[in-house]
């Protein structure tokens, strides 16, 4: 008995390591395979909608297509323009830098009476290998950027062939279940088009008005380039907990490092992306964004953690939606329920800290949602 158990242990050890390599090694066509699915899964109600007033199937992914990609090739032009149009001067930067490492030195030896032959060197050595590893990574990250661009080119052709065989996708599904199966296996189809359809489009929303709160709030401070921090703060907010952080701590990085008194702006900074967040928290996504996916903290860091390591960037962009998916599944499968509850919110009830009562009340001081 137990030697059945070892064995059956290390068959799954060996599976999920085998499938977790094919995935890595595979993920010049996986990444904007992924990404496909959930555009075709925001695209899909416009689609059934015209197919529903009479038009060919063809006809209406290709218009809904269309329509969808010059929308979002003019913004990714007006982004192009924007970043071609930001030259960043590290001769500035390594001036303003060598600046605030002599009046760091200065501290020390003033305050703390440290000598700062040794920390001289040290610190011009690290501020040389910072610009240096700035202007290389820079130049990688507009290759990577390109090549990015060119692999997404194969987006367009993902989306079409989903959006037509998805019928046959379905009706493959349901061959796979078996008859009995096939009412749950229908269930769980149309739960998860139309939570991850709303998902997505109120996702999109969110970034929409987060894009024009950083951009307005931005330059209101005076912060140079506040378009493309804003737009990308926004965009980087897709990731839970950590866009966030990494969105604000970047205007945060360029004024301590250009400004020659960074610090009151860079604390109106902090206060800016501070209030964006609670009002995206608890005002924006509860409003916007279906609250039909529920996940825990834990689970959704975890899954953020093994996108990166899998697929990287990409992967964490995808890795809570496919989360959710994977937990509609879940919960659809009696013997995988209880996997569904491990990554669901449900069980801490009693210990959880929220400021949702206070918010409440708050919107009822005030009569908001009263008609």
């Amino acid at each position: 008995m137990k030697r059945n158990i070892l064995l059956k242990t290390a068959l799954t050890l060996f599976i999920i390591t085998v499938f977790l390599v094919a995935i890595i090694l595979a993920k010049n066509i996986l990444v904007p395979f992924a990404i496909s699915v959930f555009i075709m899964y925001l695209v899909f109600p416009l689609v059934s909608k015209l197919e529903k007033e009479g038009m060919h199937r063809v006809l209406a992914i290709l218009l809904v297509l269309l329509v969808t990609f010059v929308v979002v090739g003019g913004i990714s032009v007006f982004v192009a323009v924007q970043v071609s149009n930001t030259s960043i001067d590290f001769t500035e930067i390594k001036e303003q830098l060598d600046t605030k490492v002599d009046d760091f030195q200065g501290f020390l030896a003033n305050w703390l009476g440290i000598n700062t032959s040794t920390v001289d060197k040290y610190l011009s050595q690290v501020s040389d290998n910072l610009l240096s590893f700035a202007k290389d990574k820079s130049g990688t990250f507009f290759a990577a950027t390109t090549t990015t661009l060119f692999q997404l080119f194969v987006l367009p052709v993902f989306v079409f062939f989903m959006l037509f065989y998805r019928t046959k996708v379905a009706y493959f599904i349901f061959r796979l279940v078996g008859r009995k199966n096939k009412p749950k296996a229908l269930y769980v189809l149309r739960q998860i088009s139309t939570v991850t359809g709303r998902y997505m489009a109120g996702l999109l929303i969110v970034i929409l008005i987060l894009a024009v709160f950083n951009v307005s709030g931005l330059l209101i401070i005076g912060v140079r380039y506040a378009i493309i921090f804003g737009i990308l703060a926004a965009v980087l907010n897709i990731i839970p907990y950590f866009g966030t952080f990494i969105g604000g701590s970047l205007p945060v990085l360029y004024v301590m490092l250009t400004d020659p008194d960074p610090l009151p702006t860079a604390f109106k900074i902090v206060i800016l992306f501070t209030t964006v967040q609670f009002l995206e928290n608890n005002v924006i996504t509860p409003n916007v964004v279906s609250n039909n996916i529920k996940l825990n903290p834990l689970a959704i860091i975890l899954s953020l953690l093994l996108g990166n390591l899998i697929w990287g960037m990409a992967g964490m962009l995808i890795a809570v939606p496919m989360l959710a998916i994977a937990k509609i599944v879940m919960q659809n499968v009696d013997d995988l329920e209880p996997f569904a509850y491990l990554i669901g919110p449900h069980g801490v009830e009693k210990h959880s800290m929220s400021i949702k009562p206070f918010w409440r009340k708050i919107k009822k001081a005030v009569g908001y949602g009263k008609k």
